[in-house]
């Protein structure tokens, strides 16, 4: 069964992605067309401003879903219920809290924003993104039932409507209007309906659950919740430092422009990296799982396979990014929106860095290990904020990126030593040396496949850039097929695939 939901969020998720996406690259074209780089910026920005608000949420959302592995495995429905309900009411409190917050950081956004004179309705467009972002914490807290029940593919048709309708919808008031504050409007709105219409089908759907009940926690798992948030807390802070604080450094110390620019570059990246981590997403609750009823032996086993295929899929996104954004990016909007590739590798590094602590990260989400590292993103933190700030200074651009990589190598070291010892009950030794044994192999593929492209499809074009993804595609894969093909990883993957092969249409389990 495990397989069977997973499968099934995997297949439905990538449709709803692929049409989504499809949809918001013809909005952002019509953006940029009609309201340039500088809003394209502010976009950013506030996004990076409302994810540090976001901190209010202590990661409860990610303890809560732990805590409701076991209680449906043993379909306790009390446990649940009661659950959800101290759920609905801190996130209630959460969402007062960011709103009370988001609204005194307004009076602070000309510090934080470079050249926020040129930006007309500058306040009003903040107050529009927090007000969105505040209607979620009354609104989203259901969707954490699915997830752990392992249905989100049932609310695919609603969230693929609904966002199909929204940005339907931006664009006729872009080609209409060139408001960016009407644009807003119509993502609030239909952001809202969307959200109720979630709610609302959630309750119909699990009528069994009372999201109201007047029980409450045990004061021993009370206190189990608090444990996990305090060391969630902590990684919530260190991965908004890291991950969500480069906009906000760029717009300091660059400008609000080249926010914009960035952003063209972080659109492409993040419709891939959703794609890839519909997959691995799907896994998630199935690890839960596996980690509630099998041993450490089979646990490792079945990582092992997990990790490899996240170096597959983020080994060659990270190749096809080295040789195509450029290309793709000037045939798309213009050369004018290119930036340099000494800004592109460090970008294109992190992300591979930042894919492959993806299993580990689903592996030990899965099995509640938050407080053992706790203070691990907070030195990484520190260290990211640190060299990006300095040599921000010294080479634009790309210093903040760069010391995003330098930070990067803290948790590259000490999150497999936690995994390995708390959840596989081992060394990980073996690990790190498969792990460099990654790196080389997707490093030797840009050599590759760069001179491939550089020697062959030099010139500008959609046939060359074709060219260079065919390249992209056939090159790295069949080198990954050749080298790793009589491995115990690789073997495992082909089983898994050939016994599955189908339990989708005929709902085989897993």
């Amino acid at each position: 069964m495990r397989i069977k939901n997973s499968l099934n969020n995997i297949i439905f998720n990538l449709g709803s992605t692929f049409i989504t996406y499809i949809l918001s690259f013809v909005s952002r074209s019509i953006f940029i067309y009609t309201l340039g780089a500088q809003y394209l910026g502010v976009n950013g920005l506030f996004s990076n401003i409302l994810m540090m608000l976001s901190l209010a949420e202590l990661g409860i959302g990610t303890a809560i879903n732990f805590s409701l592995y076991k209680p449906i495995a043993q379909k306790d429905n009390n446990k649940i219920s009661t659950l959800m309900t101290f759920y609905r009411k801190a996130y209630s409190l959460i969402g007062c809290i960011v709103a009370v917050f988001g609204f005194i950081l307004m009076f602070f956004l000309h510090y934080i924003i470079k050249d926020a004179n040129t930006i007309e309705n500058l306040r009003t467009i903040y107050l529009l993104y927090l007000f969105s972002t505040v209607s979620g914490y009354f609104l989203s807290y259901k969707t954490t039932l699915v997830s752990a029940y392992q249905k989100d593919y049932t609310l695919v048709p609603i969230n693929v409507a609904m966002s199909a309708i929204t940005i339907l919808g931006q664009i006729v008031i872009l080609m209409t209007t060139k408001s960016f504050i009407y644009y807003l409007f119509v993502q609030i709105i239909f952001g809202f309906i969307q959200r109720i219409i979630i709610n609302n089908v959630i309750t119909k759907q699990y009528k069994y659950i009372d999201f109201k009940t007047k029980e409450k926690l045990p004061k021993s798992e009370l206190n189990v919740i608090i444990k996990n948030v305090k060391a969630m807390f902590y990684h919530k802070i260190g991965d908004y430092c890291v991950n969500g604080t480069d906009n906000i450094v760029i717009s300091t110390f660059v400008g609000i422009k080249a926010v914009g620019f960035y952003s063209n570059y972080t659109l492409l990246i993040t419709t891939v990296n959703a794609i890839i981590m519909i997959i691995f997403n799907s896994t998630s609750a199935s690890f839960g799982d596996l980690i509630a009823k099998e041993k450490p032996e089979k646990r490792l086993e079945k990582f092992r396979v997990l990790n490899f295929l996240g170096f597959w899929f983020f080994g060659f996104a990270t190749i096809c990014f080295y040789n195509l954004l450029n290309p793709f990016i000037t045939l798309w909007i213009g050369n004018k929106y290119i930036l340099d590739l000494s800004i592109i590798i460090p970008v294109i590094i992190n992300y591979y860095l930042l894919g492959m602590r993806v299993p580990l990260g689903i592996v030990k989400s899965s099995g509640g290990v938050y407080a053992q590292d706790r203070f691990v993103p907070l030195i990484q933190a520190v260290v990211n904020l640190f060299f990006s700030i300095i040599l921000v200074k010294y080479i634009g651009l790309a210093g903040v990126f760069w010391g995003t990589v330098i930070s990067a190598f803290v948790p590259m070291i000490y999150r497999p030593y936690v995994v390995y010892k708390y959840i596989f009950e081992t060394s990980c030794k073996k690990y790190l040396i498969q792990y460099t044994q990654y790196l080389l192999v997707v490093v030797v593929n840009i050599f590759v496949t760069s001179t491939l492209c550089k020697m062959l499809f030099l010139n500008a074009g959609w046939v060359n850039l074709i060219g260079r993804g065919f390249v992209c595609v056939v090159i790295p894969n069949l080198l990954i097929v050749v080298l790793f093909r009589k491995s115990y990883e690789f073997k495992q993957l082909i089983s898994i695939v050939k016994e599955n092969k189908g339990g989708f249409r005929s709902g085989k389990k897993g």
